[in-house]
């Protein structure tokens, strides 16, 4: 599976690693940095199972009995071919500084290793895995009659936006990344949207996520082009915790962990530590890699859980395969083949795969028709490294390749 840079578009910018500062002490066998010094080696790779320590961040709690993940017949996974090639699993690891990777097979743990200090009760950080987690919302909030379609405008939930790039936008338009609003996603441009977004909010807690999609302005319409972007995904932050009523973490542990029986709280950063900060939509929610997993087995399961049906019938279905050209397979960006839809890129193929993405290396790998699901988390040295994308996909492909053609 060949994998395209996509412009830098699924993490921050590498100009923050220059950020100055001291390292926070931790009990760590990796030293942990700060706001500032985190960015940068030695620091980069603890950091990332304590962001939701380092910057402010909201609990998601858990709640009721641990959901079982039983052990499976175990998978040897000594390599793997590249192009043909083959690669030793430790080589890649070494090379991609993997942190933690499961394997669910037939809702069964099949793979479990953790490597940099890590282990099973480490969070580790999603970046825009995050986004796949906020559409779930929306299907729930959807399911619960608190948005009446996904074709009605953010506006008319969100009457601040209108006169904004955002006006008369189909929610759907919205999920696709295709809302038409101008937004830059350039991470080596400290100038760009993204980056002062992620330092006026997150970064030095001046702004909030709202003044941003307020004064957004539109460059197409809606359906008319794909453009992966932040803002996209605060607005459907936006969008949540206006029909809930609730915080994002708050709404989370109702519908997600607690249901499905995760096995430690997460973490959700915020844009400051007020009580009525919202989280951020878009990326940084922190947990155990067997949680990420739970959600990719809840996915596999089209929404149900302990025999129920969670989410709506059909919104699994709807929200994973591609429907527009402007999302379809082949049509994001020159050279990569991959399609997307509610904030989840899809791979061509009969199996129908799908993944949540984040920068650095994070995946959560969903293949319906092999009844698999990974979660790999990674602390690439680039934000987006094209080489171990291929790499990861590749591994994927071929644990999916170990169940049957």
């Amino acid at each position: 599976m060949i994998r395209t840079m996509r412009a830098a578009s699924l993490g921050l910018t590498l100009a923050l690693m220059l950020l100055g500062g001291t390292a926070a002490a931790r009990a760590e066998v990796y030293p942990v940095g700060d706001k500032g010094s985190m960015w940068a080696d030695p620091y980069l790779i603890a950091s990332y199972r304590h962001m939701d320590e380092i910057y402010a961040s909201r609990l998601v709690a858990r709640s009721g009995p641990v959901s079982e993940l039983p052990a499976g017949e175990p998978l040897t996974l000594d390599e793997f071919p590249v192009s043909g090639q083959p690669m030793k699993l430790d080589d890649f690891v070494a090379r991609a500084r993997t942190t933690g990777l499961v394997v669910l097979k037939d809702d069964k743990i099949v793979f479990e290793r953790y490597w940099q200090g890590a282990d099973a009760t480490s969070h580790f950080a999603s970046w825009s895995m995050a986004k796949s987690f906020v559409s779930t919302l929306v299907g729930f909030a959807l399911g619960d009659g608190l948005i009446r379609s996904l074709d009605d405008s953010v506006t008319d939930y969100l009457p601040e936006l209108k006169g904004s790039g955002y006006d008369g936008v189909p929610i759907k338009a919205i999920l696709q990344m295709s809302s038409g609003v101008a937004f830059r996603e350039d991470y080596v441009d400290s100038s760009s949207d993204a980056l002062v977004m992620w330092d006026a909010v997150l970064q030095y807690n001046k702004r909030r996520f709202a003044d941003f999609a307020i004064n957004s302005k539109r460059e197409a319409e809606p359906y008319e082009k794909f453009n992966y972007k932040g803002l996209d995904s605060v607005v459907l932050g936006l969008l949540v915790h206006r029909v809930t009523g609730k915080s994002l973490s708050a709404y989370l542990a109702e519908k997600l962990w607690g249901p499905l029986g995760m096995e430690g709280d997460a973490g959700w950063m915020t844009e400051d530590r007020g009580d009525q900060a919202l989280e951020a939509p878009f990326c940084c929610l922190n947990a155990r890699l067997r949680d990420y997993a739970r959600l990719g087995q809840f996915m596999l399961q089209n929404g149900t859980w302990g025999g129920k049906q969670l989410l709506p019938a059909g919104w699994v279905a709807e929200a994973t395969y591609p429907v527009g050209n402007q999302v379809a397979f082949g049509k994001l960006y020159p050279g990569d083949p991959m399609g997307y839809q509610y904030q989840w890129w899809v791979e061509p193929g009969p199996d129908r795969a799908y993944a949540a993405e984040g920068v650095n290396g994070q995946f959560i790998y969903v293949n319906p028709a092999k009844k698999l699901v990974i979660v790999m988390t990674s602390v690439w040295k680039e934000f987006w490294d094209d080489r171990l994308a291929i790499q990861s996909w590749a591994l994927f492909d071929a644990i999916a390749g170990r169940y049957g053609s």
